[in-house]
């Protein structure tokens, strides 16, 4: 199985973006720190953009993402940032098998700041998307939905 774990996002309507996502790719979820969850007071600014994924995905919440580590320590665990020591995603998914019965933690960080270091040291690899024009990085939910698709194609069958 593959998660998609949110740690810190600001924003509501990127996580709902991103649980739309998760419903179309059959992944799951986890929220971590201050992530936006689809209820209480954040459900409606969710909601605008999961658009009625928030009932169909499974999610929890984690306070800490050293929670997370501990508590699905049986899986991968792969950072998706930009930075000197990540690796290309495409160089990473044609050199690696995907392999199904293996759960896969994809974590991607703070929309301004992204992952803590302190988090990257612990995670098995870190692994970007090339950027080829001007800007340095995708928002967070298109990222999401690039990397979940790349991941998915390459699912060992």
């Amino acid at each position: 199985m593959v998660y998609f774990v949110l740690n810190n996002i600001r924003s509501a309507w990127n996580v709902g973006a991103i649980m739309r996502t998760c419903d179309a790719l059959g992944y799951g979820l986890i929220l971590v720190g201050y992530t936006p969850k689809p209820v209480g007071a954040t459900l409606a600014l969710v909601k605008k953009t999961s658009i009625g994924a928030e009932n169909t995905v499974n999610w929890e919440h984690f306070e800490h993402y050293q929670e997370v580590l501990i508590s699905k320590s049986d899986g991968r665990h792969i950072g998706i940032e930009i930075s000197d020591t990540s690796s290309n995603i495409f160089d990473y998914l044609n050199q690696n098998s995907v392999i199904i019965d293996t759960d896969y933690y994809l974590w991607f960080g703070n929309e301004i700041s992204g992952l803590e270091k302190a988090l990257i040291i612990q995670l098995d690899t870190e692994l970007h998307l090339p950027m080829n024009g001007k800007k340095e990085s995708l928002n967070v939910s298109n990222s999401s939905c690039a990397v979940g698709y790349l991941f998915l194609e390459h699912l060992e069958k």
